[in-house]
């Protein structure tokens, strides 16, 4: 039911980058959501172009985290998933 609503990929990515435990580079978001990398780094930038969420630069690596913008709206979305049947 919640696909009906979602887009599944974009939201497993936003609720895995809620995770405050880890940080996130975009190769591991791509593994841990069932991406490809490719996606990932199609989608990420749209992202943070939105003020959802911010992309630094780490040695090799780019990592990712929520803003408090992007932070509401990985809770707006998990509230749905958890409002919403199977």
């Amino acid at each position: 039911m919640f696909s009906i609503f979602a887009r599944p990929k974009p939201c497993k990515i936003m609720l895995l980058l809620r995770e405050p435990e880890s940080s996130w580079h975009m190769s591991k978001l791509a593994k841990q959501s069932d991406t490809t990398y490719v996606y990932i780094s199609q989608l990420i930038p749209l992202l943070a172009e939105k003020g959802l969420l911010t992309i630094e630069p780490k040695g090799n690596k780019r990592m990712v985290k929520l803003t408090d913008k992007g932070m509401a709206v990985a809770k707006a979305i998990d509230e749905l998933k958890n409002l919403l049947p199977g």
